[in-house]
């Protein structure tokens, strides 16, 4: 048996959240940069799907996930490349802006993954200095209430982003900045799972092991994720 660590795909992995415990108020981050307890806030409500998966349910009010920012340091992603995933559930209602996840201030510093009403994922890059203050890529079609495998890899000043469901994986047409992705600034906000740095735009949903890596992963890397996990998701 082939261990952990010694996985191709988690070669510089830095964020892994299998939600194990499947009850309590922390849930472990198994990535090996880490092995932090990360905070459920306000009680957010395990959940176990038809296939006996445990999944955490967020009620689009006051629930997340945090990682003090003295234990994240390293998903600063101020230069090189880096992708985040993992499988999320858009409950329709509440915030029009659901986060999945995110680590920023404001036109300041630091990245958000986020869910807009009209269905686009974007992920964006905020700055503290020069004309741009934020820059992003977003890709289209996230439809509510049904669960998606989501990755995106961010290589240079491009993103690139991919989906999973019933018909399988594909790599989505992905709209850059003019421009294009300008390394964020660094910064000393807490990770969130869930919410935005704001406290407004929380996530209403579902959402399984979000994940993160110092790296670009490639087509086959997310597709051998996918493959091994979806039929935890009846796809």
């Amino acid at each position: 048996m082939i261990g952990y660590d010694n996985l191709a795909i988690n070669h510089q992995i830095l964020l892994d959240l299998p939600f194990r415990e499947g009850v309590g108020a922390i849930t472990h981050d198994v990535a090996k940069p880490h092995h932090q307890d990360v905070d459920l806030i306000n009680a957010p409500t395990w959940e176990s799907l038809v296939s006996g998966l445990g999944v955490i349910d967020l009620n689009g009010t006051n629930q997340y996930l945090q990682l003090l920012a003295a234990a994240c340091e390293d998903l600063d992603f101020t230069a090189g490349d880096y992708s985040l995933g993992g499988w999320f559930f858009f409950r329709s209602g509440e915030a029009d802006d659901k986060t999945p996840m995110s680590r920023f201030l404001l036109d300041n510093n630091g990245w958000e993954l986020y869910h807009w009403t009209n269905e686009i994922l974007t992920l964006r890059h905020h700055h503290a200095a020069g004309a741009t203050l934020r820059t992003a890529g977003h890709s289209e079609g996230w439809a509510y209430d049904k669960w998606w495998f989501m990755g995106v890899s961010r290589s240079g000043a491009s993103a690139q982003f991919y989906r999973g469901d019933i018909g399988g994986l594909v790599a989505l047409p992905t709209t850059i900045s003019d421009g294009g992705l300008i390394n964020p600034e660094a910064c000393v906000q807490n990770l969130y799972i869930g919410r935005d740095t704001t406290g407004v735009n929380l996530h209403n949903g579902k959402l399984w092991r979000p994940r993160a890596w110092g790296r670009a992963l490639a087509e086959g890397d997310w597709m051998k994720i996918f493959d091994y996990e979806s039929h935890w998701f009846g796809v």
